[in-house]
């Protein structure tokens, strides 16, 4: 759903960015994952980039989480080395660059702004921000 909301033929670049942070007390559904299997998680940047028309991706990930880290820095390199990541993927036209980002641990950059705050390299704190118009509207009347 969120895709749709991206502007397109607007001629600016736009960028996935993954939250693989996890930075909740208790969660530990991804970190599993991208360890047992960090080639899904590639494959699927590479189609939402090619849906969004993104030509860079980021994963960020707590730093803390080294084994993760290397077998994802690892999983990167052996797709660019295959040809599914990179300029002109499989003869595709298609050029995705994927970068990997290891988080300063902190709880907060899990929340979206604070993120990409903490991805550009400021400090992680969230952005004050008005409601989204892209949020759903109550169209009727609650029933009490």
């Amino acid at each position: 759903m969120k895709w749709q909301f991206i502007p397109q033929g607007d001629g600016k670049p736009h960028y996935l960015v993954v939250n693989a942070d996890e930075s909740e007390p208790g969660t530990c559904k991804d970190i599993p994952l991208l360890f047992a299997n960090p080639h899904s998680l590639i494959e699927g940047i590479v189609i939402a980039c090619y849906a969004i028309r993104s030509r860079h991706a980021f994963i960020y990930v707590r730093g803390e989480v080294v084994p993760v880290l290397r077998r994802l820095h690892e999983a990167v390199r052996e797709a660019y080395d295959a040809g599914y990541l990179g300029r002109n993927i499989l003869g595709s036209g298609l050029d995705v660059e994927l970068t990997v980002h290891a988080g300063a641990g902190a709880y907060i950059c899990g929340e979206e702004t604070a993120l990409l705050d903490s991805l550009e390299g400021r400090r992680g704190q969230p952005r004050l921000r008005p409601p989204s118009p892209r949020s759903p509207v109550c169209t009727h009347a609650p029933r009490w």
